[in-house]
Formats: C-alpha cells, sequence, structure tokens
C-alpha cells in the first residue's frame, strides 16, 4: 500500500474526528485573515475618502490670511500647463425655517467653472447668484432639499487682518438668503476637504463672483488648486515667477509733487519681513510710521484725535507740531505735551497710556508737512467724510469732536497734527503687524520698486504655501490607526482559543490511534517515520481547514464592517468603509496559521513518541504527588502582596486609583489557582478513614486528575477574567468633573464659535454683548487651523490645530492633570512653562497624552514643525503630556508666542466656562452668540464622546471575548471526552460494583460542573476586583449584568459541551472496555 493511499484511507476512517479539526483550523483562519482584511479594508477605505475629498487635485496654494488675485490661478496654469482653479473659502452658519435649526461650523465655498476640471462631473457647478449647491451630509443634517431657501451668515474675509489696530470689528459677517440648486455627492465633489479627516464636512459652494460681491471684494481668491503635472519644485518657481504686489495685499503709489514713491500696505501696517527688505535692499528707502492717538494736553487745553507721524531728524522725546496744534493749545517751543494713545493689544484690549513731550519746533501745513498721504489708509476712518462718520475699533468720544476738528478733516484730511522721532514712534506705537505704516524712496520709479521686491521677495515669506495635499492625505490615509492589528488584538482570546481547539482536537486524535502507532513501532517503523507519516496526514487537515477558513473569513470581515458602519460607527465616525481584499493578506493569514499548526503539531507529536511502543498501549501510572506547600506559599503572597497594593495605592489621597484595582485584580488571580492547586494537592495525599459519601468519593476523583483539573480551571479563569476585567476597564470620565486637576480642567462647558470673537469676551463689555454671567470663569483661544489629531480621526496627523490662550488663567487654578512631563516643564507652575523660550527659539507645548502618543505617534520631549506666517520654521516641544482632557485634538500653546508667529490670526473662537449656577447658563450662551454660530457643550459630554471610542472597542472585546470563552468551553468539552475516554474502564468497573450507567454520567458531570463553577469563581472575583471602580461608578452601573452574563455563558454552554462529551464517550462498550483492562 502506497503511502498517499494509506493517509486516504486512514483520514477516511477517522472522518468525522478529522472534520472537527479542519473546522478548528477553519474558524482560526477566519478570525486571523478576517482581522487582516479588516485592516486593509479601512486603510483602502480611508484612502478613496482621501481621492473623493481631493478629486483631482494635487497640490494646493494657501496665503495663510491673506486674499490673493483670481488671475494668479490662470497665469499659473499657463506657466505649470496643468489646470488651476481659484477659491475663496470661508467660515460661516446657515439659519432654516426662520430660525428653528441652525447648522453651524459650514465651510462655505466661491467657485467657478474651473472647479469642474477636478471633479468627475464638471456641470456641478454652474451655479448663478444666490444659488448654492450642498453636499449630502449638510442636507441629511438640515433636511434641505433642492429648491428650499436658507439664511447664510459667512464670515467678511477683507485684505486686512480683523483684528488689525483701530480697524473697525463691525460688519465682520455678511448675511444673505440663497437657494439649493443642487445636492451634491461624492463623486461630485460634495465633500471637498483639504484637511485630513474621515467624517464628511458641511460643505455650501455658491458662485465665486458673487461671493465676493457680497464681501465687498473684487475678484479675491484664498485657495488656489493645482492638478498633477507639475512639480512641487516647479510649482514654487512658477509662483515666483507670477506674483504680483496685489497678491500679498501690498500697494506703490506716486506723488509726483513731492517727488517720493511709496510702498503702503492694505494691512494698515507694512509687515516686518518687508520693511527689513526694503530698508537693506532699496537705496534711499526709509520706513513711515503714523499712529491715531487720543489727544493732546498742554494744561487744561485739549486737542481729541489727530495722526503723529515719524520723523527721522528728531531724537528723543522730542516733538514737532503744527501752527493749528499750536494754536489750538496755545503751546510754545519748550512746552511739554502730553500724548495720549491706546495700546492695542490681542483681542482688542485696550490699554490708555500717556508719553510727554517736549515741543521742539512749530511747522506750517505746507509741503511735505501737508501730505495727507502720511496717514495709512484705515477702512472706516480715512475714507470718511466726516468725523462723526468715522468707524474705528477703539473708542471714540464723539462729544469731543469740535467744530474745528471737522473743519481741519475736510480741510486735511489725516495729515498729522505732529511728528517725533522714529525710534520713539516704533517704540511706543510698534506691534506685531509691523514697526511701519509706508516706506518711501525719494526719486525712484513706480515699476523699478515693484520689480526689486517681486524678485527680491519670496512669496513663502509673505504666507504662500505649496502643499502636495494628494501625497500628503494618502500618507496620512495608510499610516493611520491599525485597525487589522487592532482587531488582531481584540480577537486575541477568540483566536487563541480557536487554535488551542484545533490542537486539543488533534491530541485527542493521536490518543485514539495510540494502539496503532505502537503496533507501527512493533512492525519495525522508526519514529522519524510515524511522525513524517502523521505530518503528512496533517498537512491535508490545515490545507482543507485554512482553504475553508479564507471565505469564513472574508464572511466574518462582512459581519465586523457592517457592524463598523452601524452599530460601532464611533470607531470610524464614517459609514463608508467598504470591503477590500488584498491576496497578501490572505496568504498572510494562512502562512500564519500554517506555521503554528505544523510547530504545535510537529511538538505535540515528538513528545507522543517519547514513549515506548508498549507503554502507548498501556495506561501510565501516577506518580507520587507531591504535598503541594509551594504552591500554598506563593499563592498566599500573592493574594496578601494584591491586598497590600490594593489599600496602600489603590486609595491615595483618598481617591481610588482604577490602575492599583487592576494590578491588584491581576495578582490576585494566579494566587487563587495556585491555592486550588494546594487543595487538590491536600485532597490527593489526605489519609483518612474511609468515607463513603458521594461528596468525598467526587473530590477524590477530582484530585486525582489534578494536572488536568487545574489545567481546565486555569484555562477557564483566566480567560473569565481577562474579558471582564478588561471589558469593566473604562475610565468615568465625569468623576470628579468639578475639580480643576480632573479633564475638564474645572470648567463647565466647551463652546467653540464658527465666526472668531473679535473683542476680550472677559471684559465687563465683552461679558454683556455674549450673555456670559459676570461670576463666570472664562479662558479664550486662538487657533491656528490644522488636522483634528483627537483618537476621532483614523489618518497619522503631523499638525494638528494649534491653540493658543494666556496660561496664567490655568496656573492659578491648578487645572488639569499632567500624565507626562519633562524637565522642562516646571514642577510647581507647569503651565507658566508655555511663557518659556527654550533653546534655540524652541517653542515649548502641551498636548494630551493620547494626542501625542497616538495622533501624532510620538513621545514627549519630541518637537513639531509648523511654518510661520512670514514663512519660517516654528519649532514646538512637547513639554507635557496632559491626562485625558478636554484638549484631546489640539497642541496648546502660550498666546504671545502665538501672536509673533501668526499675528494676522484674528480673534478666538474656542472658550471654556466656568460658571457656578449652569442652569440657564447653555441657553444665554447661545442666544449671545447667536451672531457668532456657536457649538455649545458640556466639558463632560465632550470628553465622554472621545471616550465613546474606548468604550466601543472595549464593548467589541467582550463581545469577540464572549465568543472565545465559548469557543473555549467546546475545548473543554473536548478535552472532558478525551478524559472520560481515557477513564472509560474504571467507569465499566463501577458498572459491575453497582452503580447504574445514568448515575455514573451524573457524577462524572457533577465533576466537571464543579470545575467550571470554581474557574468562573477564580476569575470573577479578581475580575471584580480589578473593575471595582468602574462598576460603582453611576455612569457605567449597567456593567453588572455582564458578571451574571459571563458566568451563566461559561457553565451554560460549558456544561452541554460537557454532557455531550460524556454521552458520546459512554456510548462505547463498557463491559468489553473491562474486559480489555
Amino acid at each position: 500500500m502506497s503511502l498517499t493511499k494509506y493517509i486516504l484511507r486512514t483520514i477516511r476512517h477517522y472522518l468525522k474526528l478529522n472534520f472537527t479539526i479542519v473546522l478548528g483550523i477553519a474558524l482560526s483562519t477566519a478570525i486571523l485573515v478576517g482581522a487582516l482584511i479588516i485592516g486593509d479594508s479601512v486603510r483602502y477605505s480611508l484612502q478613496q475618502i482621501t481621492e473623493q475629498r481631493l478629486g483631482k487635485t494635487s497640490q494646493v496654494i494657501t496665503a495663510s490670511e491673506r486674499l490673493f488675485r483670481q488671475q494668479l490661478a490662470t497665469e499659473l496654469a499657463e506657466k505649470s500647463n496643468t489646470e488651476t482653479a481659484a477659491l475663496l473659502r470661508a467660515n460661516g452658519f446657515g439659519v432654516i425655517d426662520g430660525g428653528e435649526l441652525r447648522i453651524n461650523q459650514l465651510a462655505v465655498w466661491g467657485v467657478d467653472a474651473t472647479i469642474g476640471n477636478f471633479a468627475n462631473y464638471p456641470d456641478a457647478f454652474q451655479l448663478q447668484n444666490n444659488e448654492v449647491a450642498i453636499n449630502e451630509n449638510l442636507a441629511s443634517l438640515s433636511g434641505l432639499k433642492v429648491g428650499d431657501e436658507f439664511l447664510l451668515r459667512v464670515d467678511k474675509l477683507n485684505t486686512f487682518p480683523a483684528n488689525t489696530p483701530f480697524v473697525s470689528e463691525k460688519e465682520a459677517t455678511v448675511s444673505f438668503r440663497v437657494k439649493v440648486a443642487r445636492i451634491l455627492s461624492t463623486d461630485e465633489l460634495g465633500n471637498f476637504n483639504l484637511r485630513n479627516i474621515q467624517s464628511a464636512p458641511r460643505n455650501v459652494f455658491l458662485n465665486l463672483e458673487w461671493l465676493n460681491q457680497q464681501m465687498g471684494l473684487q475678484q479675491k481668491a484664498n485657495v488656489l488648486l493645482v492638478a498633477e503635472g507639475v512639480s512641487g519644485t516647479e510649482l514654487v518657481q512658477n509662483l515666483q515667477r507670477s506674483w504680483k504686489l496685489d497678491d500679498v495685499n501690498l500697494k506703490i503709489r506716486e506723488n509726483q509733487e513731492l517727488n517720493y514713491t511709496e510702498l503702503i500696505s492694505d494691512r494698515v501696517f507694512v509687515e516686518p519681513v518687508v520693511e527689513q527688505f526694503s530698508l537693506k535692499s532699496v537705496a534711499g528707502a526709509k520706513p513711515v510710521f503714523s499712529y491715531f492717538v487720543n489727544d493732546f494736553t498742554l494744561g487744561d487745553k485739549q486737542t481729541p484725535y489727530s495722526f503723529v507721524t515719524s520723523d527721522s531728524n528728531l531724537s528723543g522725546n522730542q516733538i514737532d507740531i503744527s501752527e493749528w496744534l499750536a494754536e489750538d493749545l496755545k503751546a510754545k517751543v519748550g512746552d511739554k505735551v502730553k500724548v495720549s494713545y491706546f495700546e492695542v493689544g490681542p483681542l482688542r484690549r485696550l490699554v490708555q497710556k500717556d508719553t510727554t513731550f517736549i515741543v521742539h519746533s512749530i511747522f506750517r501745513i505746507e509741503g511735505e508737512k501737508a501730505d495727507p498721504q502720511l496717514a495709512p489708509v484705515i477702512p472706516g476712518l480715512s475714507d470718511a467724510g466726516n468725523c462723526r462718520d468715522w468707524k474705528t475699533g477703539v473708542p471714540v468720544d464723539l462729544k469731543k469732536i469740535r467744530t474745528k476738528d471737522e473743519d481741519y478733516w475736510k480741510a486735511y484730511k489725516g495729515t498729522p497734527k505732529a511728528f517725533v522721532s522714529l525710534e520713539t514712534a516704533q517704540k511706543l506705537w510698534g506691534n506685531r503687524f509691523g514697526r511701519s505704516t509706508a516706506i518711501r524712496v525719494d526719486g525712484l520709479k513706480k515699476a523699478e520698486l515693484e520689480n526689486q521686491l517681486l524678485t527680491g521677495l519670496l512669496p513663502a515669506q509673505l504666507g504662500f504655501e505649496v502643499k502636495d495635499v494628494k501625497t500628503d492625505g494618502l500618507a496620512a490615509a495608510s499610516g493611520g490607526t491599525d485597525f487589522g492589528g487592532l482587531f488582531i488584538g481584540l480577537s486575541f482570546f477568540v483566536l487563541f482559543a480557536s487554535v488551542l481547539l484545533a490542537f486539543l482536537l488533534f491530541k485527542l486524535y493521536l490518543g485514539f490511534r495510540k494502539t496503532e502507532i505502537g503496533t507501527l513501532t512493533a512492525l519495525g517503523f522508526s519514529f522519524p517515520a510515524i511522525r513524517k507519516l502523521f505530518v503528512a496526514e496533517a498537512s491535508v487537515f490545515v490545507l482543507v481547514g485554512i482553504l475553508l477558513g479564507i471565505p469564513f473569513g472574508i464572511y466574518y470581515n462582512h459581519l465586523i464592517l457592517k457592524a463598523i458602519n452601524t452599530i460601532w460607527v464611533d470607531i470610524v465616525r464614517t459609514s463608508i468603509v467598504d470591503i477590500y481584499i488584498r491576496p497578501v493578506s490572505l496568504m498572510m493569514g494562512s502562512l500564519i496559521i500554517a506555521a503554528m499548526s505544523f510547530i504545535a503539531i510537529w511538538l505535540m507529536l515528538s513528545r507522543f513518541l517519547k514513549n515506548e511502543a508498549i507503554a502507548l498501549q498501556r495506561k501510565s501510572v501516577a506518580g507520587k504527588v507531591k504535598s503541594g506547600n509551594r504552591s500554598l506559599w506563593i499563592g498566599l503572597g500573592l493574594i496578601s502582596l494584591s491586598i497590600i497594593i490594593l489599600f496602600s495605592m489603590g486609595f491615595r489621597s483618598g481617591e481610588i486609583n482604577p490602575e492599583m484595582f487592576f494590578i491588584s485584580g491581576f495578582g490576585l488571580l494566579p494566587g487563587l489557582i495556585l491555592i486550588f492547586d494546594f487543595w487538590m494537592r491536600r485532597l490527593a495525599v489526605q489519609e483518612k478513614a474511609m468515607d463513603f459519601s458521594l461528596k468525598a468519593f467526587l473530590l477524590k476523583r477530582i484530585a486525582g486528575e489534578r494536572r488536568r483539573n487545574v489545567m481546565i480551571v486555569s484555562f477557564l479563569s483566566v480567560g473569565v477574567f481577562m474579558v471582564v476585567s478588561t471589558g469593566l476597564n473604562r475610565k468615568d470620565l465625569t468623576s470628579h468633573a468639578e475639580l480643576p486637576s480632573s479633564g475638564t480642567g474645572g470648567y463647565d462647558y466647551f463652546v467653540e464659535t464658527t465666526m472668531p470673537v473679535l473683542f476680550d469676551a472677559s471684559s465687563k463689555q465683552g461679558r454683556e454683548d455674549l450673555n456670559i454671567p459676570a461670576s463666570a470663569e472664562l479662558v479664550q483661544f486662538q487657533s491656528q487651523q490644522g488636522d483634528d489629531a483627537s483618537c476621532l480621526n483614523l489618518n497619522k496627523i503631523s499638525r494638528p490645530r494649534l491653540i493658543a490662550c494666556n496660561p496664567e488663567a490655568f496656573d492659578r487654578r491648578g487645572a488639569f492633570t499632567f500624565a507626562t512631563r519633562t524637565d522642562d516643564l516646571d514642577a510647581q507652575h507647569p503651565w507658566l512653562t508655555l511663557n518659556k523660550t527654550l533653546a534655540d527659539d524652541v517653542i515649548p507645548a502641551i498636548a494630551d497624552q493620547t494626542v501625542i502618543q497616538w495622533g501624532l505617534m510620538k513621545s514627549i520631549g519630541d518637537t513639531i514643525l509648523y511654518k510661520t506666517e512670514d514663512g519660517k520654521n516654528l519649532k514646538l516641544k512637547l513639554v507635557g503630556g496632559l491626562a485625558n482632557s478636554v484638549f484631546q485634538g489640539n497642541v496648546i500653546i502660550a498666546e504671545d508666542h502665538f501672536n509673533r508667529a501668526f499675528p494676522s490670526v484674528s480673534g478666538s473662537n474656542i472658550f471654556l466656562i466656568d460658571a457656578p449656577d449652569t442652569t440657564s447658563v447653555a441657553s444665554d450662551l447661545q442666544t449671545g452668540m447667536r451672531n457668532y454660530g456657536p457649538e455649545i457643550s458640556k466639558t463632560t459630554d465632550r470628553l465622554l464622546n472621545f471616550y465613546t471610542i474606548e468604550n466601543t472597542y472595549l464593548n467589541i472585546f467582550l463581545m469577540l471575548g464572549a465568543l472565545g470563552l465559548l469557543i473555549g468551553t467546546l475545548g473543554l468539552g473536548i478535552l472532558i471526552f478525551r478524559i472520560t475516554f481515557e477513564q472509560i474502564s474504571e467507569y465499566a468497573l463501577l458498572l459491575s460494583l453497582g452503580f447504574s450507567k445514568s448515575i455514573i454520567q451524573r457524577m462524572v458531570m457533577c465533576e466537571k460542573l464543579f470545575l467550571m463553577v470554581v474557574a468562573v469563581l477564580i476569575g470573577l472575583i479578581p475580575a471584580v476586583l480589578s473593575g471595582l471602580p468602574t462598576l460603582l461608578s453611576s455612569l457605567y452601573a449597567g456593567l453588572w449584568i455582564w458578571l451574571p452574563a459571563i458566568s451563566i455563558l461559561v457553565i451554560f454552554s460549558g456544561t452541554i459541551f460537557s454532557l455531550i462529551a460524556i454521552r458520546m464517550a459512554f456510548k462505547q462498550n463498557l463491559v468489553q472496555a473491562l474486559r480489555n483492562e
């Protein structure tokens, strides 16, 4: 007989048992392959989302907070020989059904026909005036349909930052009614988004020209899309050849009469990088600095509201005043004149200051001194017909304005009434926007100055940035959360139980063939030859099991993805995760299962074949059982150590420490198992007067199979502990939420507005405007847009959103708790560290530890690189990691550092509010902030939103763990069948002594039921201890149901499988078994 024929006949003979082995391997393969496919599917879906949200966009050009010409897109398209599109991006919110519904955080896009080149359906963006196209996500949230109208309020964009000193913050938004003309699908670029995130935005698309008109702009854009066909380096070069001064809001004007050429900015102040280049590279360039002051005072005389300009011929505290001002103040040379002015800080915080000057000379308003262009162009001020029409960003007391002041304005406009030295002007009034309001050059032609600026300055120095969004987006999608590894981890116990089941079945298979192996040995077959024979048979099991397991794995993946898209949607925040199968993953999963199977089979066979052929046909004789004192002392030691840890560290400082409870429970588990082992050993060696009770008989039998029974108890108790303790390992984030050290910082509300609030909300006027109670504490945050690095985002993030505040507010209340820290973080005042500057101009930053570890995939002490407005590198060092805070997804720095790096970022849009009486605060805030589009949430709700993901994972683990326990109890049934089969001659002896077959079966069942109850108790007691902080929480009170549920599952399924196994074993002829013995 050939080897192949022998193997095939053997497989056919043991077909039923072989089929169970194949199913065990198929189940293991299905779980592993399914988990790998889940990883591939999520990764593929994220890449598809990236492709859909970007369309044919390859690169993007942005200019920080600037607006540039739409024509720049056309010029770049010609030079780069590729498609481009100019867009105008703004924030907005919608008011629907007369205010019944408000949808905040809308992404408003001004587009023209050119964006159609980046979508699969070019005609989708043919929009008329006041028509909008919205994406499906917004339509679903709002209930809007084609033909519906709603009110759209949009952040009004300008060529100057909204927080520029002296520029009025009034009319910061524009509102208009629009009509829904189209609802865009994902294929129609409906989910267009430049941020790396899988959740769909709330997009509104309008006609670009019409949106410009509504904002009072002319052909402006702030986003430029570039299709494939040009490299990043070429694009930067083409941008350098294409940009104009108008793209960076600079203008050049000539004064023929006074023979000078002047560079000014729409942003009022000339930016430092432009000033520095001009003074260094343009011959004869000199800065001009003019400032709007509140008044001049001399004695009891006062002149209100005037411009003061710099004069390089003056020094120190000298001041030249006009004859008009001298007459008004009755001043003469040598008099001391006090000048009052506002120092404008962040969030328009005004500090009135006074400086005293000595009159150096008195001049006539003529020639160079009569030049109204010395005053900067300030919107709302420079274009006013009279003083009473001024619209400024500082308080103006109209009662102080006299008829002579009106006459001066009509005659001279902003012509300065006084001059001070340049050094003094810059010292007193220089700010983050600049230290000059103009750069003047005598005798230079406009074209010459423009050419020098365009060739010498780099667009990157003025906020322009070229981003390869397609490459970055696909990399972020590929490098994010590894769902394959994650689900292998979550399915670990199921996988372990499945593999163990297959190996127990194979061991049972070997047990059935003991006699055959002995016979083969007696016939002259060597052990290597026998091993080769069995490995060949096992290869068939493994191959068939893997081939069956692959389609099961695909179906398992389908079920998991269906759950991810519905009941588990919290972990992906999107419902469009599609199945994607890579042959490599199928092969990898198959090879891993095959390798595990062959290694285990080889080891089992080697151990099995160590015995002599005759010994294989006989029962082994049990050796002497040791007393087990070592098990007792080690077990008691572990239990004592657990109790010490629990009471010394679990209740430290009067608060419960969940980690210590888990460690205590983890140590208690092996201690209880060892105590059970000691008890079994004592029963096995105990010599007492003969006790014929059923209880004593059963205990003696259980102790006689100590090793196997301890193994059964250990396996089940460890499984129960793993599933229950991990499933209960949830954080009660609402516990002690009122404490400053908690994840809420002791604040009640987290508010994020769609439009920035430009003023100081903590001021008396600010509180009144926003309906913030006078007794409430609040912290305002400025922000620089970035990607969401919280656990809500599956993509790998390199630049999270940057937020900034005054850290002294947190220092005063000792807010939040640091999970990790570097030596740079001050031990007593950690938040004040943010005000420092570290070596090499590195800025300290703080983030949630979850963001650092999982969002950024970095460690404490690492650096993150950002770009400032002037194109320089901004290095942030992560000096502290916060424990479970509301700041997840963000990086925090001090507002002083932020304003220096991003001076054009206007206002703040994030608020933390602590209100003593919270009964009506939310509704009051909603009313007070209605024009800013607020999203108001309780800080506890925000924390819970982040950790719904973690809790969802724990629910998945509980479910899969319960499945693993179910499979484990099936394995227990197989083990019981093997043990019962081996002990069948003992049961035959009991039968001959008068015991009925049913009584013997009940005795065996009682033995196994006793073991299962002991295993459940040994597993549950440490698990309950480890999860006690969670179980005692009112938030997770419902988790108590898991304890009886898991217990019932294990005992019930174990009972069923054991009963089946015992009945199958007792189908043999007991009398014949006794004769064989």
